[in-house]
């Protein structure tokens, strides 16, 4: 998984760069066939890169960012009111992904977290994104008296590993090591 989450990376990176180029080659020899491989491009390394984040909260910000540059890339071939259409939806499109960029900023690292965890023995069990899956998997899949609180209130517990860490499998043991 790591290896392939690489992978898709490296090519991201290099869809990035040659839509660069691609922008490059457009303002110097003014042909719109630039314009929309680099849009491509753009959309294309948006799809690979994708692939390698973790879901997050906001962690969407990207495509926004990148959508607000696809805008800004069909003003530069259209002339007339469209142009202003377009350049329109770019400020909005860039307005949104700042505002989400800003939000997964603050809450990256886990910060803005959700425990649940035993409070006796201060086991952590499962470490979730939002208060209402926290409760939820509480609730409907673990069943038994446990606590829910914010991650950033007990870093000792938050820097714990989780019994259940798994998302896929929800209510997933790992079996422990054989000492």
């Amino acid at each position: 998984m790591a290896n392939g989450s690489e992978q898709d990376r490296r090519t991201a990176i290099g869809f990035f760069g040659g839509a660069g180029a691609c922008v490059m080659l457009a303002a110097g020899t003014h042909r719109a066939v630039f314009v929309w491989l680099a849009a491509g491009m753009l959309v294309t390394a948006v799809l690979f890169l994708r692939r390698t984040l973790t879901p997050r909260p906001f962690y969407y910000w990207p495509a926004w960012a990148t959508g607000a540059a696809v805008f800004l890339l069909a003003a530069w071939e259209v002339s007339g009111p469209p142009r202003l259409g377009l350049l329109f939806l770019a400020a909005v499109e860039g307005l949104v992904a700042l505002v989400l960029a800003l939000l997964w900023y603050r809450r990256r690292n886990g910060r803005g977290d959700w425990l649940v965890w035993l409070p006796e023995e201060r086991i952590l069990l499962r470490r979730e994104w939002t208060r209402r899956e926290a409760i939820q998997w509480a609730q409907d899949l673990y069943r038994e008296p446990c606590a829910i609180s914010p991650a950033d209130e007990l870093a000792d517990i938050a820097a714990k590993v989780p019994l259940y860490p798994d998302h896929e499998l929800r209510l997933y043991q790992p079996r422990p090591l054989d000492g």
